[in-house]
């Protein structure tokens, strides 16, 4: 069996888009390890949540704000069990770079926002409304 803990909970996966406040109604039922949803007969309703997503249990804490999750591999062959080494000697190591020298960039000679140098003496509406960057602008009063 495979299991952990993290911080992030995929509950919000199986919300439903009704809204209520009613725990049962709120999320997908009949959660089982062959069928996604919320397994309400073994979820205490603000302490503890179980609830599957593809084969994987889940049971969020909702005090402690993390969810344990718990995986069993229905085939082992596609499982190895060997040790696993990482070589700190070996970290950071990177090849040299491929260059290609046959890229060619063409650039613009003006920038985009040329025309917008000046926006930063406009103090306030008024000067946007009679400036207006050289072009028309529709400004609307939403309040």
């Amino acid at each position: 069996m495979i299991t952990g803990t993290t911080k992030n909970s995929r509950l919000n996966e199986l919300r439903k888009y009704k809204i209520t406040n009613v725990f049962d109604e709120k999320y997908v039922g009949n959660g089982s390890y062959s069928s996604d949803g919320v397994d309400f007969n073994h979820s205490i309703s603000g302490v503890t949540v179980v609830y599957y997503i593809g084969g994987i249990k889940f049971v969020d804490n909702v005090s402690a704000s993390t969810t344990n999750f718990y995986y069993t591999p229905i085939n082992s062959s596609s499982f190895t069990e060997l040790p696993y080494y990482k070589n700190p000697d070996k970290n950071y190591i990177v090849s040299n770079p491929k260059i290609n020298d046959d890229v060619f960039i063409v650039r613009q000679e003006l920038s985009a926002f040329d025309s917008n140098y000046k926006l930063e003496f406009i103090r306030n509406l008024v000067d946007l409304t009679s400036y207006a960057g050289g072009n028309f602008f529709n400004i609307v009063n939403n309040t």
